[in-house]
């Protein structure tokens, strides 16, 4: 039964809360500085411009290179140019593969396809979760506001599938300023911001259609200014095939997005709503076998356990993209996110501002699973059923004041969520005895393992961000967050299933370790941060910041059924950078050009790790603490009006300092798999006008450097390396003027985009398996990267 949170957390952060504010506003004194609000320009509504003696705020707009020059922590703004990588086609992980430090592997050359996105080996997402030690580290938002379960952390790339909504994407490098961070912040952030109202009135609609059958639609619609009010509507959709499909099936993938925002302007500040609706449908191949065995054919396994007569499966033999026949295994994941928020921000003096966030999000993760391969055995279980779902609401409430040497932000938020966790495994071939009778397996009565259960949490946090500039030149930024993390877990496996209840002895797989009662955790850990900006020139500058953050522990509702709530701890991470930064707006051969280089020392510790059993719940755990090291380096400019260039280089280590697995045997000091020892990209774009027609050629190479493999058979990383690759592509837009066109349609794009351009061939994904899949354990399995693709989209632009 769901038991009422207590309520001393509370209380100590509101508390807290209210000690930071009596304290700041004894220290405020009256000053003659202007409200920051500016005159509307002809482009973007204004919603108060940013003070330069103000923490960089990465939740509620772009920020630009000179914001992002003067702030004392790592951030990458993607741009509309560099977004342009990901192709037409392309989603949230395809386009934030070209930020430095950002690796991103998925198995679909659509945005409807989950990703595993890291940020300097901090990760988040699912495509492969073999060894994935520090997933749900990475916090997600869309224009400011959470887009992850509190309760299990993870985010879903098909949250974000469209990506022509979107304006620019920023990627925090570690926790950040407190005033900036959710609930688990501790290995980075991303917030993807979506186009805005504009003051001016316009429109655009495009299409595209390419390879695998690939193809979809997009817009957006502005009202511009109407007696201070002004608003959008976007969205788009796309369907596409798969260039790993085998036997006739083609592992389809579909997804839309929709997103709608007013924005209502009165003197002083703003305040507006926001909706936005998304969802992707994949159908989810598994992985390859690398090399041929005979005990793996395309035909599966009989009821003794014996390999079916057929082909070998292999790359090397049915094909290097070829999946299983439908016939034999399909699994369909299902990803949706609503959300709904307003907010608010007035100038209450000439001093003092006061931003509000008010949201609510709806998420659901469904999986439809078929597996005749090992379920012609009469041991395995055919059928899969998976639902999570979560509802979530909470308020942000937050004061800027500004000083006469320093800015202050102070204040705090509260988060509620319920998650609800279901999961079955059944064979509808296959009966047994339940109370006397022979009953086959079905949703209401699986024959093989499962699982019910909720999570109920409110996260609650206080902080207070200063922002101390005691010489023009010179910024330090400390900070301090108060967190509280508390769970109510209630195991429900006997209320939904009470046909299949403990006395059956059917469910006897896990007993021992999935069967946690009831059980509740209160957690309070104390955030401190610090950070310091010094321009050495007016074009260079230095900086440096330490962090520490703290998460729920991971895994939500499977964690807490399968561990005694006594031995959990909250993840936590600390975390210090330092580096050099230059922006130069216009010197020569330099233009908007912006370069950063940095040293990153980060150490994640109380991770648990999961180990999939196929057929079965997470049953086993491995815990470990990781440190990541490394440097990130980037550059972009205009050397000229028409060439933009741009660069990113990382190179990272990233070792257990701790890691023991399922039977207790260490792993101390190995590498953490799937982390690249590089990652690396470069760009050029250049601009030819002629008669009224802009030509834009553009090519870029992206580059994975050898990362290390997960032996799933024995729950631990290994030394053995999937092998670097480097991928070459190139596009061609041209935009015709609209000298050419009807009076409304003010500017028509026809783009080409060639992706792998030279067609290579190559694995992004390999684990060593533990036969759940074929039946052979020891197995290397692979995802194979994206073959060749070309699309060609139109784009018509109205004033």
């Amino acid at each position: 039964m769901y038991k009422k949170l207590p309520l001393k957390p509370l209380l100590v952060a509101i508390a807290a809360t209210g000690a930071l504010n009596i304290t700041v506003m004894a220290a405020a004194q009256a000053g003659a500085t202007a409200p920051t609000t500016s005159a509307p320009t002809h482009g973007a509504i204004n919603v108060g411009r940013v003070s330069a003696g103000l923490a960089l705020n990465t939740l509620s707009k772009v920020p630009t290179k000179k914001e992002v020059f003067e702030s004392t922590q790592s951030v990458k703004v993607i741009g509309k140019k560099q977004m342009e990588t990901a192709g037409p086609a392309g989603g949230a992980g395809q386009a934030l593969a070209v930020a430095p430090g950002v690796n991103t592997q998925t198995d679909s050359p659509a945005g409807g396809s989950r990703t595993t996105i890291s940020i300097n080996g901090m990760k988040t997402g699912w495509s492969n979760i073999a060894g994935n030690a520090n997933d749900g580290t990475v916090m997600v938002t869309f224009d400011g506001v959470p887009m992850v379960d509190p309760a299990y952390g993870v985010w879903g790339s098909p949250e974000v599938p469209q990506m022509s909504m979107i304006k620019g994407i920023a990627v925090t490098y570690g926790p950040g300023y407190p005033v900036n961070r959710w609930f688990n912040n501790i290995g980075g952030s991303i917030n993807f911001l979506p186009l805005q109202p504009t003051a001016k009135a316009g429109a655009s609609i495009g299409g595209f259609y390419g390879s695998f059958n690939t193809r979809g639609v997009h817009f957006n619609v502005r009202t511009g200014n109407i007696d201070g009010w002004s608003g959008i509507i976007a969205g788009g959709m796309t369907s596409a095939g798969n260039y790993l499909n085998g036997y006739g099936f083609n592992n389809p993938s579909n997804n839309y997005a929709y997103y709608a925002k007013v924005i209502k302007r009165f003197h002083g500040g703003h305040f507006s709503f926001g909706a936005y609706a998304a969802r992707g449908v994949s159908y989810r191949p598994l992985g390859i076998p690398v090399s041929p065995n005979s005990n793996v054919t395309v035909n599966g396994i009989n009821a003794n356990g014996n390999s079916n007569p057929g082909p070998i499966y292999s790359q090397q033999t049915t094909g290097f993209y070829t999946t299983l026949p439908s016939s034999m295994y399909w699994k369909e994941a299902f990803n949706t996110s609503y959300i709904l928020y307003s907010k608010f921000y007035d100038h209450l003096s000439c001093n003092l501002t006061l931003h509000n966030l008010l949201w609510y999000r709806h998420g659901s993760r469904e999986h439809l699973h078929y597996n005749y391969y090992t379920g012609g055995n009469s041991n395995v279980a055919m059928n899969q059923y998976y639902l999570a779902k979560s509802d979530t609401y909470g308020d942000k409430l937050y004061f800027t004041d500004r000083l006469p040497w320093n800015t202050v932000s102070f204040g705090g938020y509260f988060i509620n969520n319920k998650f609800n966790s279901l999961l079955e495994f059944y064979n509808p071939t296959q009966a047994g005895p339940i109370n006397g009778a022979q009953v086959y397996g079905s949703l209401a009565v699986p024959n093989g393992d499962s699982h019910s259960s909720y999570m109920y949490m409110t996260d609650l946090a206080a902080f207070i961000q200063d922002d101390i500039q005691p010489v023009s030149n010179l910024r330090i930024t400390p900070g301090l967050r108060v967190v509280t993390f508390n769970t109510n877990f209630v195991n429900n496996e006997a209320a939904q299933f009470p046909l299949n209840g403990y006395s059956n002895g059917v469910n006897s797989y896990g007993t021992s370790g999935d069967r946690q009662p009831n059980s509740s955790t209160n957690f309070t850990d104390v955030e401190p941060s610090i950070g310091a900006n010094w321009q050495i020139t007016p074009n260079v500058a230095v900086y440096a910041n330490y962090s520490t953050a703290y998460k729920a522990p991971a895994g939500a509702t499977g964690t807490y059924a399968h561990m005694l709530a006594s031995s959990l701890k909250p993840q936590s991470s600390s975390q210090y950078q330092f580096g050099v930064k230059a922006y130069v707006p216009h010197d020569g051969i330099l233009n908007h050009a912006s370069f950063g280089a940095n040293y990153y020392h980060l150490n994640d510790t109380n991770e648990i790790i999961p180990i999939p059993v196929v057929s079965h719940l997470y049953s086993e755990f491995a815990s470990g603490s990781s440190t990541f090291s490394g440097v990130n380096l980037y550059f972009e400019d205009d050397p000229l009006y028409n060439i933009h260039i741009f660069s990113n280089l990382s190179f990272e280590k990233a070792v257990y300092s701790n890691y023991v697995n399922s039977h207790g045997v260490s792993y101390d000091g190995m590498p953490v798999s799937d982390v690249p020892a590089q990652t690396a990209n470069i760009g050029a774009y250049y601009q030819w006008y002629h008669a009224g027609v802009v030509y834009e050629p553009r090519i870029w190479w992206q580059y994975t450097g050898a990362q290390n493999i997960y032996n799933n058979n024995t729950g631990a990383p290994t030394n053995q390396k999937l092998p670097a690759f480097g991928i070459w592509n190139a596009a061609l837009r041209v935009n015709i003027g609209h000298q050419y066109l009807f009076a409304a349609l003010h500017k028509l794009s026809v783009n080409v985009d060639v992706l792998n351009l030279l067609n290579k061939q190559y694995n992004s994904y390999q684990y060593i398996s533990s036969g759940g899949y074929y039946g052979v354990a020891g197995q290397m399995l692979a995802d194979p990267g994206m073959p060749r693709a070309v699309y060609v989209s139109l784009e018509g632009h109205f004033a």
